[in-house]
C-alpha cells in the first residue's frame, strides 16, 4: 500500500490550487488552513470533514494524525503535483470496523478531489507482477484468485531469479512473499505485501 496518493496535474500550479478551492465544498470538506511553502514552490492546505474528525477522535484519538487532512500542491521537476496521505493507512493500524468504513469513505473522497483538481481520471492498472516462490502457499492462492477473476498478471519466482529477488527487496524492504507490484497508467507503482484480497479487489475494481 502506498502511504500517499499523488497525481500529476494537467494545469498550472495556480490553476490547480483554484480547482482545489472550488472543489472542496462539492465533497463536504472545509479548508481550515493554508501555508505557502516558498522554498519548495508549493502550498499546503488543511482540508477536512468535521464528521471524520469527530468519529475518529471518539474511536481512537491516538491515530488522529493519520487522517488525511493535508493536501499538497507543489511544482516538482517542471511538473505540478497534487496529493495527500492515503486514507487507507487508517485501516492498517486498527481492527475497528467503524474506522475501516471511515477510511474507505475518506479514501474515495480525497482521491476524487485530487483527480478532479488535477484534471485527470482515476488511475488504471496497466500491469501486475506477483513476486512468489515455488513453494509459497499464499502465493499460489493469490495466483489462483487472479486467474479466477481473469486478471492478467506475471508471476516472478524469486527463488529461481536472484536479480528479481534483489529488486523486490530493494523496492519494498520485504524479504517474504507474496508481494504484488501494481503498475498504473500514469507511471505510479504500488506494492501490496501479502495476499491482501480486500486491497487487491479495490485496486482492480472487483
Amino acid at each position: 500500500m502506498n502511504i500517499a496518493y499523488y497525481r500529476k496535474s494537467k494545469f498550472s500550479k495556480e490553476e490547480t490550487i483554484e480547482n482545489l478551492k472550488n472543489n472542496v465544498t462539492n465533497f463536504n470538506l472545509n479548508i481550515i488552513g493554508e501555508i505557502e511553502l516558498k522554498n519548495l514552490k508549493g502550498t499546503l492546505f488543511q482540508v477536512c470533514n468535521d464528521d471524520w474528525v469527530e468519529k475518529l477522535i471518539s474511536k481512537d484519538k491516538n491515530i488522529i494524525g493519520l487522517l488525511p487532512c493535508s493536501l499538497l500542491v507543489v511544482e516538482d521537476g517542471g511538473e505540478v503535483i497534487i496529493g495527500s496521505s492515503n486514507p487507507a493507512v487508517l485501516s492498517s493500524v486498527t481492527q475497528d470496523s467503524d474506522i475501516h468504513s471511515l477510511a474507505a469513505e475518506a479514501e474515495n473522497v480525497i482521491k476524487k478531489l485530487v483527480n478532479e483538481s488535477s484534471g485527470v481520471g482515476d488511475q488504471k492498472v496497466e500491469n501486475l507482477k506477483l513476486y512468489s516462490t515455488t513453494t509459497c502457499p499464499y502465493c499460489s492462492m493469490e495466483k489462483d484468485w487472479l486467474e479466477s477473476n481473469k486478471i492478467e498478471h506475471e508471476v516472478i519466482y524469486v527463488d529461481k531469479d536472484q536479480k528479481e529477488a534483489e529488486k523486490m527487496v530493494r523496492n519494498t524492504g520485504q524479504m517474504g512473499v507474496p508481494v504484488t507490484e501494481v503498475q498504473y497508467d500514469d507511471g505510479d507503482i504500488e506494492y501490496i505485501v501479502g495476499f491482501d484480497k480486500v486491497q487487491l479487489s479495490k485496486i482492480l475494481n472487483l
